[in-house]
């Protein structure tokens, strides 16, 4: 879909956005993402109107990067329960003078 109907501040903003998005993707919340497709529905050309197999994609996408973040922050809080859990194994072995 063309954005040209938009502004070109607009535009220049979308298009550093999303060059922000795609070398970090921790920078952008699902919020973010969110707030820019309303916005591509708001801005759109009404006598060229998205493709619904494209907007389709848009959503999927959206939907699996919320679900990679969720699971980014599930296997983090994991991550943090084992080396917890290791740091104690140790220190109960090194007090019993048991070789871990």
């Amino acid at each position: 879909m063309s954005i040209s109907a938009l502004s070109s501040t607009s535009t220049t903003s979308a298009t550093s956005t999303s060059s922000a998005s795609s070398s970090s993707s921790s920078s952008m919340s699902s919020d973010d993402f969110l707030t820019l497709l309303v916005e591509q529905l708001q801005n759109q050309n009404p006598l060229d109107t998205t493709d619904t197999s494209e907007l389709m994609n848009q959503m999927m996408s959206y939907a699996s990067y919320d679900q990679q973040a969720q699971t980014n922050t599930t296997l983090s809080e994991l991550s943090s329960t084992v080396s917890s859990l290791s740091s104690t194994v140790s220190s109960i072995a090194s007090k019993l003078d048991i070789s871990a």
